[in-house]
């Protein structure tokens, strides 16, 4: 079982998909993306490409995020994202898509989405981490001061540049490394 590790929502549960298919990520690790965007998560729109559980960003809006759009293709994880959305009683502060990650990121700059945490954790060794990487390094998605959180396993391709997205910390976690990235301006 997974419990939001701090914030207003401290301790509740949520639900996680049954099966390997989705890798809800270890609570440190959760912990330590959600104070490593403490200086940015107050009233921060967020973006969860492959949002699985949605763990990450249920952490954010519980430390003070505003809103949060959740997708993730699977139609089995998108019930548990509606299902813990309405365990915690955050619906009103969430928008749960069921929709590709990739498209959803070419979705949002022509229509101008813009956000300001954008996590990036797609299932690990599929490339995902990297097409997604380059789909944000161009356009307006990310708001100006804005951050891009990458989840991959410390095996995966590494960069500290994808386009105008550059690396501004990267710490590891056993098997998983966490990069945050910023946009030079």
């Amino acid at each position: 079982m997974l419990r939001i590790t701090g914030g207003y929502l401290a301790g509740r549960a949520i639900s996680s998909l049954p099966g390997e298919d989705t890798r809800p990520p270890l609570t440190r690790v959760r912990e330590a993306i959600a104070n490593i965007l403490r200086p940015c998560t107050e009233d921060a729109t967020v973006l969860d490409l492959f949002a699985g559980t949605g763990s990450f960003s249920f952490e954010l809006l519980s430390r003070g995020a505003k809103s949060a759009v959740l997708i993730d293709k699977n139609p089995k994880a998108v019930q548990v994202l509606r299902k813990n959305a309405s365990k915690l009683g955050v619906e009103h502060m969430v928008q749960i898509m069921r929709a590709d990650a990739l498209q959803m990121i070419e979705h949002f700059k022509r229509t101008g989405g813009r956000f300001d945490i954008v996590i990036v954790a797609p299932p690990y060794f599929t490339g995902l981490d990297q097409e997604s990487m380059d789909g944000l390094a161009s356009g307006a998605l990310l708001s100006p001061g804005g951050i891009v959180v990458l989840q991959q396993a410390r095996k995966e391709k590494f960069s500290d540049k994808y386009g105008a997205l550059f690396l501004k910390k990267a710490y590891r976690y056993g098997d998983t490394r966490i990069s945050t990235y910023i946009k030079d301006e």
